[in-house]
């Protein structure tokens, strides 16, 4: 190291960027249900009116799920996981509905109604072919597939994600997030990590936050896995505080802690959902927070209600937050995102 003259300075480091990092493969990408719903079947908005109607919901501005899911654990069911399965069942009926309305063939349409109730909500999906990996909605999932992520974080309990990262040629792993009951279960598989495992781009670690609809070897249904709520959200972000850093409690894997370290790129999340919230308080905020800067987040309103919101969103997510925003849809953030894929 030189000595410097007094009217000299060091040359200072300079930060990569959101995108040299993302060429990298180190930045975390956090897809919501709503973001897969979109991407992979027929639109979030569509299945919350009619979760919404099953549940029977009596006023005209929709919340977003987990108080629907608030509103129908306690008026209409008798527990929590009647609450769920219930739940679930709305998201394949959704599914046929709208597959048939789209012009599936009555002997696929029959053959799925046959497995209806073998079968998780992705395999039920796939039975009726989608997601329709041929059609436009699904290029901004098939662009995240084969960028070099090494681990994706998703608050869906489908596996939508996988499938386009198995099309992308690559390994998935599927694990999921244990935020209730006991971590030691006889079902540990679902979310301890193998001790040899090192995610990669070309065997990367999918993270399920809010629970899994299907065991993925198996095939049998996970309702009791899903933090769906309100309240589930709520006692997902105690518990994760609860466990944080305690090697036999803790109930979010090291490799998760340490990927949330890199930039996050929060993809489809409504900033006043539970989800978004349990995430950014639970997880985001409590990782890393000296840091200058976490990632970008993807805002998509209305004119209307961007001339509404944006000097308050802007303070929130550049302030409080520490994220950068990118005022637009999914298609359009990806359309930025194709250009860093690597040869």
């Amino acid at each position: 190291m030189p000595i410097w003259d007094d009217e000299e300075l060091p040359a200072a480091s300079q930060p990569q960027s959101i995108s040299q990092r993302v060429r990298a493969g180190n930045a975390l990408p956090i897809l919501s249900h709503s973001a897969l719903f979109d991407l992979a079947l027929f639109g979030h908005e569509s299945f919350k009116r009619f979760y919404a109607e099953k549940v029977g919901y009596p006023y005209p501005n929709l919340p977003d799920i987990g108080q629907l899911a608030n509103y129908d654990r306690y008026t209409n069911r008798s527990s929590d996981g009647a609450c769920k399965e219930f739940y679930l069942d709305c998201l394949k009926n959704h599914i046929f509905r709208e597959a048939r309305a789209a012009g599936v063939d009555e002997e696929t349409l029959a053959e799925a109604r046959g497995q209806y109730d073998r079968v998780g909500v992705t395999a039920f999906a796939h039975l009726l072919g989608y997601p329709r990996f041929d059609l436009p909605q699904t290029l901004p999932l098939q662009v995240l597939a084969n960028l070099p992520f090494k681990t994706y974080l998703t608050i869906s309990a489908s596996a939508f994600l996988e499938d386009a990262l198995r099309r992308a040629g690559k390994q998935p792993l599927t694990k999921m997030c244990r935020w209730r009951g006991p971590v030691d279960a006889p079902e540990k598989d679902l979310w301890l990590i193998p001790d040899d495992y090192r995610p990669s781009a070309e065997r990367p670690l999918v993270y399920h936050l809010c629970g899994l609809d299907a065991h993925p070897q198996t095939g049998a249904a996970l309702p009791g896995s899903l933090a769906l709520s309100e309240d589930d959200h709520l006692e997902m972000l105690v518990n994760l505080a609860e466990g944080r850093g305690k090697d036999t409690a803790d109930r979010l894997p090291a490799l998760v802690r340490g990927a949330l370290f890199d930039d996050v790129i929060l993809l489809g999340f409504r900033l006043d959902s539970w989800a978004f919230r349990g995430l950014y308080y639970g997880l985001i905020r409590q990782t890393g927070q000296g840091r200058d800067r976490r990632g970008v987040c993807v805002v998509q309103l209305p004119p209307e209600e961007r001339a509404k919101q944006e000097k308050y969103l802007h303070g929130y997510l550049d302030r409080e937050a520490r994220l950068d925003i990118f005022w637009g849809n999914l298609e359009e953030y990806t359309d930025t995102l194709k250009e860093l894929r690597q040869p």
